[in-house]
Protein backbone atom coordinates (compact mmCIF):
# COMPACT_ATOMS: atom_id res chain seq x y z
CA UNK A 1 0.00 0.00 0.00
CA UNK A 2 1.38 3.66 -0.88
CA UNK A 3 1.96 5.63 1.78
CA UNK A 4 0.82 9.48 1.55
CA UNK A 5 2.90 12.50 3.03
CA UNK A 6 3.39 12.59 6.31
CA UNK A 7 1.14 14.64 8.34
CA UNK A 8 2.45 18.45 8.95
CA UNK A 9 3.53 18.36 13.00
CA UNK A 10 1.76 21.29 14.79
CA UNK A 11 3.43 24.28 14.93
CA UNK A 12 5.26 23.92 11.53
CA UNK A 13 4.54 24.32 8.04
CA UNK A 14 5.15 22.58 4.63
CA UNK A 15 6.97 23.89 1.27
CA UNK A 16 7.16 27.09 0.55
CA UNK A 17 6.09 28.44 -3.29
CA UNK A 18 6.91 31.85 -4.49
CA UNK A 19 4.88 33.36 -6.88
CA UNK A 20 5.22 36.50 -9.47
CA UNK A 21 1.91 38.35 -9.02
CA UNK A 22 2.65 40.76 -11.66
CA UNK A 23 6.19 42.70 -10.74
CA UNK A 24 5.56 41.48 -6.79
CA UNK A 25 6.29 38.27 -5.27
CA UNK A 26 3.94 36.10 -3.23
CA UNK A 27 5.38 33.30 -0.84
CA UNK A 28 2.55 31.28 0.39
CA UNK A 29 2.89 27.84 3.20
CA UNK A 30 0.66 25.91 5.14
CA UNK A 31 0.97 26.18 8.55
CA UNK A 32 -0.48 23.97 11.14
CA UNK A 33 -2.04 26.01 14.04
CA UNK A 34 -2.53 24.18 17.76
CA UNK A 35 -5.66 23.45 17.24
CA UNK A 36 -4.65 20.76 14.13
CA UNK A 37 -5.74 22.87 11.43
CA UNK A 38 -3.64 23.33 8.51
CA UNK A 39 -4.08 27.63 7.42
CA UNK A 40 -2.23 29.13 4.36
CA UNK A 41 0.09 32.07 5.08
CA UNK A 42 1.57 34.43 2.98
CA UNK A 43 4.25 37.49 2.24
CA UNK A 44 4.80 39.76 -0.57
CA UNK A 45 7.70 41.54 -1.32
CA UNK A 46 9.05 43.57 -4.21
CA UNK A 47 11.78 40.81 -4.70
CA UNK A 48 11.65 36.69 -4.74
CA UNK A 49 14.68 37.27 -2.85
CA UNK A 50 12.60 39.12 0.02
CA UNK A 51 9.41 37.28 0.25
CA UNK A 52 10.58 34.04 1.76
CA UNK A 53 12.48 35.39 4.83
CA UNK A 54 9.04 37.99 5.12
CA UNK A 55 7.31 35.20 4.99
CA UNK A 56 9.24 33.11 7.17
CA UNK A 57 8.99 36.15 9.70
CA UNK A 58 5.60 36.02 9.94
CA UNK A 59 5.81 32.21 10.72
CA UNK A 60 7.71 32.99 13.44
CA UNK A 61 5.20 35.13 15.40
CA UNK A 62 2.06 32.31 14.85
CA UNK A 63 1.28 30.50 17.98
CA UNK A 64 2.80 27.34 18.63
CA UNK A 65 6.15 27.79 16.04
CA UNK A 66 9.23 26.97 18.11
CA UNK A 67 10.68 23.66 18.38
CA UNK A 68 9.06 22.37 16.09
CA UNK A 69 9.76 24.51 13.39
CA UNK A 70 12.47 25.44 11.09
CA UNK A 71 14.64 26.35 13.40
CA UNK A 72 16.40 24.09 16.00
CA UNK A 73 20.05 22.73 17.80
CA UNK A 74 20.70 21.40 14.40
CA UNK A 75 19.98 24.52 11.99
CA UNK A 76 22.83 26.35 10.67
CA UNK A 77 23.73 29.76 12.15
CA UNK A 78 22.72 31.49 8.59
CA UNK A 79 19.51 30.09 9.34
CA UNK A 80 18.58 32.03 12.00
CA UNK A 81 20.62 35.16 10.58
CA UNK A 82 18.12 35.28 7.63
CA UNK A 83 14.99 35.04 9.80
CA UNK A 84 16.24 37.43 12.17
CA UNK A 85 17.03 39.89 9.43
CA UNK A 86 13.09 39.28 8.14
CA UNK A 87 12.31 39.97 11.81
CA UNK A 88 14.55 43.32 11.76
CA UNK A 89 12.70 44.42 8.47
CA UNK A 90 9.06 44.74 10.68
CA UNK A 91 10.89 46.19 13.62
CA UNK A 92 9.82 50.18 14.02
CA UNK A 93 13.40 51.33 14.66
CA UNK A 94 15.18 54.05 12.31
CA UNK A 95 16.65 53.07 8.78
CA UNK A 96 20.11 54.00 10.10
CA UNK A 97 20.03 51.24 12.80
CA UNK A 98 18.81 48.49 10.55
CA UNK A 99 21.86 49.11 8.38
CA UNK A 100 24.23 48.97 10.80
CA UNK A 101 22.84 45.68 12.18
CA UNK A 102 23.00 44.38 8.54
CA UNK A 103 26.75 45.85 8.21
CA UNK A 104 28.00 43.82 11.62
CA UNK A 105 25.83 40.88 10.82
CA UNK A 106 27.48 40.45 7.42
CA UNK A 107 30.83 41.56 7.49
CA UNK A 108 32.03 40.42 11.08
CA UNK A 109 29.66 38.03 12.41
CA UNK A 110 28.27 35.52 9.78
CA UNK A 111 31.68 34.68 8.31
CA UNK A 112 32.98 33.58 11.97
CA UNK A 113 29.74 31.74 12.48
CA UNK A 114 28.36 30.69 9.42
CA UNK A 115 29.60 26.91 9.34
CA UNK A 116 28.35 26.26 12.66
CA UNK A 117 24.41 24.92 13.64
CA UNK A 118 23.07 26.94 16.99
CA UNK A 119 23.82 23.64 18.81
CA UNK A 120 27.71 24.19 18.08
CA UNK A 121 27.42 27.89 19.55
CA UNK A 122 29.08 27.64 22.62
CA UNK A 123 29.82 30.65 25.19
CA UNK A 124 33.48 29.52 24.42
CA UNK A 125 33.44 29.78 20.88
CA UNK A 126 31.95 33.10 21.50
CA UNK A 127 34.32 34.21 23.73
CA UNK A 128 37.00 33.15 21.21
CA UNK A 129 35.60 35.47 18.37
CA UNK A 130 34.59 38.84 20.97
CA UNK A 131 38.55 38.62 21.80
CA UNK A 132 39.54 38.31 18.06
CA UNK A 133 37.31 41.41 17.64
CA UNK A 134 38.54 42.73 20.68
CA UNK A 135 42.19 42.67 19.60
CA UNK A 136 40.88 44.87 16.22
CA UNK A 137 38.50 46.95 18.19
CA UNK A 138 36.83 47.54 21.10
CA UNK A 139 33.88 49.44 19.43
CA UNK A 140 34.02 46.47 16.83
CA UNK A 141 33.63 43.86 19.34
CA UNK A 142 31.14 45.95 21.21
CA UNK A 143 28.78 46.36 17.89
CA UNK A 144 29.40 42.38 17.34
CA UNK A 145 28.48 41.42 20.84
CA UNK A 146 25.39 43.49 20.52
CA UNK A 147 23.95 41.84 17.16
CA UNK A 148 25.22 38.63 19.18
CA UNK A 149 22.88 38.90 21.86
CA UNK A 150 20.03 40.10 19.39
CA UNK A 151 20.39 37.39 17.38
CA UNK A 152 20.48 34.83 19.97
CA UNK A 153 16.97 36.19 22.12
CA UNK A 154 15.42 36.21 19.27
CA UNK A 155 16.47 32.23 19.01
CA UNK A 156 15.09 31.74 22.55
CA UNK A 157 12.01 33.56 22.33
CA UNK A 158 10.79 30.82 19.80
CA UNK A 159 12.77 27.54 21.90
CA UNK A 160 15.26 27.09 19.12
CA UNK A 161 17.93 27.69 21.75
CA UNK A 162 18.28 26.45 25.33
CA UNK A 163 20.20 29.71 26.44
CA UNK A 164 22.16 32.34 25.18
CA UNK A 165 25.88 31.91 24.79
CA UNK A 166 26.80 35.13 24.93
CA UNK A 167 25.77 35.61 28.79
CA UNK A 168 28.74 34.19 30.69
CA UNK A 169 31.48 35.58 28.53
CA UNK A 170 33.67 38.54 29.66
CA UNK A 171 33.46 41.98 29.78
CA UNK A 172 35.13 43.39 26.92
CA UNK A 173 38.04 46.03 28.01
CA UNK A 174 37.36 49.22 27.37
CA UNK A 175 40.47 51.08 25.68
CA UNK A 176 42.29 53.46 28.33
CA UNK A 177 41.48 56.92 28.29
CA UNK A 178 44.26 58.45 25.89
CA UNK A 179 44.97 61.90 26.29
CA UNK A 180 44.20 63.45 22.37
CA UNK A 181 45.50 66.89 23.32
CA UNK A 182 47.38 69.01 25.96
CA UNK A 183 45.72 72.32 27.57
CA UNK A 184 47.85 75.39 27.92
CA UNK A 185 48.77 75.08 31.27
CA UNK A 186 49.68 70.98 31.06
CA UNK A 187 52.45 72.13 28.39
CA UNK A 188 53.38 75.11 30.18
CA UNK A 189 53.99 73.34 33.96
CA UNK A 190 55.71 70.53 31.96
CA UNK A 191 58.80 73.40 32.02
CA UNK A 192 58.02 74.89 34.79
CA UNK A 193 56.30 78.30 33.54
CA UNK A 194 52.75 79.62 33.51
CA UNK A 195 50.13 80.83 31.86
CA UNK A 196 50.45 84.20 33.42
CA UNK A 197 54.11 84.15 32.48
CA UNK A 198 52.63 85.07 28.99
CA UNK A 199 52.10 89.34 29.17
CA UNK A 200 51.07 90.02 25.59
CA UNK A 201 48.53 93.00 26.94
CA UNK A 202 45.25 93.55 28.96
CA UNK A 203 43.17 93.14 25.40
CA UNK A 204 45.30 90.71 23.39
CA UNK A 205 44.90 86.86 23.99
CA UNK A 206 48.17 85.19 23.94
CA UNK A 207 47.12 82.59 21.28
CA UNK A 208 46.37 85.09 18.56
CA UNK A 209 49.63 86.49 19.27
CA UNK A 210 51.23 83.28 19.04
CA UNK A 211 49.81 83.08 14.91
CA UNK A 212 51.15 86.31 13.91
CA UNK A 213 54.70 86.06 15.40
CA UNK A 214 57.69 83.92 13.14
CA UNK A 215 60.43 81.37 15.25
CA UNK A 216 62.99 84.35 14.93
CA UNK A 217 60.63 86.62 16.64
CA UNK A 218 59.63 84.10 19.63
CA UNK A 219 63.06 84.07 20.17
CA UNK A 220 63.78 87.88 20.55
CA UNK A 221 60.75 88.63 22.65
CA UNK A 222 60.92 85.39 25.52
CA UNK A 223 63.50 83.74 26.99
CA UNK A 224 64.46 80.97 25.49
CA UNK A 225 63.21 78.18 27.57
CA UNK A 226 59.16 79.49 26.83
CA UNK A 227 60.25 80.31 23.28
CA UNK A 228 60.77 76.25 22.76
CA UNK A 229 57.42 75.23 24.74
CA UNK A 230 55.13 77.52 22.70
CA UNK A 231 57.35 76.71 19.38
CA UNK A 232 55.75 72.84 20.01
CA UNK A 233 52.31 74.19 21.06
CA UNK A 234 51.97 75.92 17.49
CA UNK A 235 51.47 74.00 13.87
CA UNK A 236 54.15 74.87 11.61
CA UNK A 237 52.13 75.42 9.17
CA UNK A 238 50.26 78.33 10.90
CA UNK A 239 53.81 79.36 12.00
CA UNK A 240 54.86 79.50 8.22
CA UNK A 241 51.97 81.14 6.95
CA UNK A 242 51.13 83.84 9.51
CA UNK A 243 55.38 85.13 8.33
CA UNK A 244 54.49 85.10 4.73
CA UNK A 245 51.26 86.99 5.31
CA UNK A 246 53.32 89.45 7.52
CA UNK A 247 56.15 89.67 5.33
CA UNK A 248 53.53 90.40 2.60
Amino acid sequence: MTRGRPRTVLGTFGKIAVNDIGGRYRASTRHRDLDGRLRKVTATATSKKGAEPLLKGRLLDRTGYGSGGVLSLASPFPDLADLWLAYLELRDISEGTKDNYRDDLRLHVRPFFENYTLGDISTGRVEHFLKSERRISYSRAKHSRTVLNRLFTFALRHDSMPRNPVEGTSPLAKPKNQVRGKTTNTLLGAHGLRDSDLDWGVSASWRQALATLSKASWSRLMPPKLARVLIGMVPMTLISSSSRTAAG
